[in-house]
């Protein structure tokens, strides 16, 4: 493995930290002590510009890191116990804090603990501990540690609001924990190691876009991936004077629901249907097919061919019994076919091989606008920006993981494009969320979004929020020691 320490840290300041360590003083002085040093650490959420679940098929993504953060504070404690709190949870006035052995984390299958987080009340504190079981799988971590663990969490990520708040505890955990204990590592296994985590103790079959953004995010610019598995290409800059913002619709979502991993699975079966119809089609023409033509991604499927050739192969629904029956699984490690489940292959498959193209159009558009006159500039922003709003129409007829209050926002941003709004899109997993918005930074931008955001709590009755800037990523924070002995 090669090794990499991440840059000096910043001082201590700012939010979330400031609010962070002013509770801790205040309202966990006893499991805090002042006498002990305090490690501290911050990562971002994130905003899903183009791109979303199309990460698991292995298309391009294009991603911002948000302002918006987690903020992670850490301290060793005598017994060998891993203790975790969380602010946000005791302001909501559920259960805070959680404590386990070590022992149990080391020892315990992974079905266990994930049955185990799964129970009421539990499953927040599977973000922080899976960081500390992933690093454990790989570094034997908990074996040498003489001694546990106090952290505390306090985020400004919304939660539920499609923003990646989750990625955003993962990562602030990792990199402490990994600068506490010693394990360095490139920032793309950082990610890993929280992906894996989300996959394998909370459960969620999320991409690794969400991780890596939050970890290696530049503020200003589009994180841009080819998730194959993790791909990183040339930040895309935005053109002067062009923006992306976010709006949470407050309606949340859920990534590890059951809408979203319906839809992932349906997509790997249909990769697995198309692979089995190349073959077959091969076989036909007396060619013997050896590798993959899609080299194990569906985003490598050209959209032509797949109308042309494949697409009337692929049903447009099938149960999990028969797809078991007939083609075996799908080789995705993070879902489970249902035998009993209906599955909505042919739309799925749809969406992730069309979403594909659409990302690295809107992505060369992106690029070509900030290279032209300001005519051609403004057609290649209108280009990108319809590229968006198709990709959340294709969310919602083919994904099958729209919302109608995010139908609405979108909407609002189509009746107002004369106002320098170019396109706009549900983002992430879906299914409500953040709706990302691609806009002109002016005063009469300004005005357009303040007027969507009354009209929307008007029609909705939800309180709708601007998510307005960005800032940067974990990798660039690092880690700092509060209450550093002389």
């Amino acid at each position: 493995m090669s090794i990499t320490t991440p840059p000096p840290a910043p001082r201590a300041g700012g939010e979330p930290i400031a609010t962070l360590l002013a509770r801790l003083r205040a309202e966990l002085g006893a499991d805090f002590g002042a006498a002990r040093p305090l490690r501290v650490s911050r990562a971002p959420g994130r905003l899903d510009v183009m791109g979303g679940i199309a990460d698991y098929t292995g298309s391009l993504v294009c991603e911002m890191p948000l302002e918006c953060a987690a903020a992670v504070a850490l301290q060793q404690r005598d017994d060998r116990q891993l203790q975790v709190f969380s602010f946000n949870l005791l302001d909501e006035h559920r259960p805070f804090a959680f404590r386990v052995p070590l022992e149990a984390l080391a020892s315990q299958p992974l079905k266990s603990l994930r049955r185990d987080f799964a129970e009421p009340g539990r499953k927040w504190a599977a973000y922080i501990a899976g960081c500390l079981i992933a690093l454990h799988l790989h570094h034997r971590v908990i074996e040498r540690m003489p001694y546990g663990f106090n952290i505390a969490v306090y985020s400004t990520v919304p939660m539920g609001a499609g923003v990646s708040s989750s990625a955003a505890i993962e990562v602030a955990t990792m990199i402490n924990l990994c600068t506490e204990l010693g394990v360095e590592g490139q920032p793309m296994e950082i990610a890993r190691w929280c992906q894996w985590a989300e996959n394998n103790v909370v459960g969620a079959p999320c991409g690794i876009m969400d991780q890596v953004t939050s970890c290696m995010g530049e503020a200003g610019v589009l994180l841009r991936m080819v998730c194959q598995p993790n791909e990183l290409k040339p930040p895309l800059r935005l053109p002067d004077g062009v923006r992306v913002i976010g709006i949470n619709s407050n309606v949340k979502h859920d990534v590890g629901g059951p809408a979203y991993a319906r839809t992932r699975c349906a997509a790997f079966m249909g990769q697995k249907i198309v692979l089995e119809t190349m073959r077959q089609l091969g076989a036909a023409a007396g060619r013997e097919m050896i590798a993959d033509p899609m080299r194990g991604y569906l985003a490598n499927l050209d959209p032509d061919d797949y109308k042309r050739f494949f697409r009337n192969s692929v049903p447009e629904a099938i149960s999990g019994r028969e797809f078991l029956t007939k083609y075996g699984t799908t080789g995705d490690s993070a879902t489970t076919i249902d035998p009993e489940q209906s599955y909505p292959v042919r739309h799925a498959t749809d969406h992730h091989v069309l979403e594909a193209r659409r990302v690295r159009r809107f992505a060369e558009f992106i690029e070509q606008a900030g290279t032209r006159s300001p005519a051609e500039r403004g057609l290649d922003l209108d280009r990108a920006g319809h590229l968006m709003y198709a990709s959340h129409q294709s969310y919602s007829m083919d994904a099958m993981l729209g919302a109608p209050e995010c139908d609405l926002l979108v909407d609002m941003v189509r009746r107002r494009e004369r106002a320098g709004l170019y396109g706009a899109r549900i983002t992430g997993g879906g299914s409500g969320g953040t709706v990302a918005v691609l806009c002109d930074i002016s005063p009469r931008a300004d005005d357009a979004i303040e007027s969507i955001l009354e009209e929307y709590q008007r029609q909705t009755g939800q309180k709708p929020q601007a998510l307005l800037k960005s800032g940067p990523g974990a990798w660039q924070t690092a880690t700092w020691i509060v209450n550093k002995p002389d």
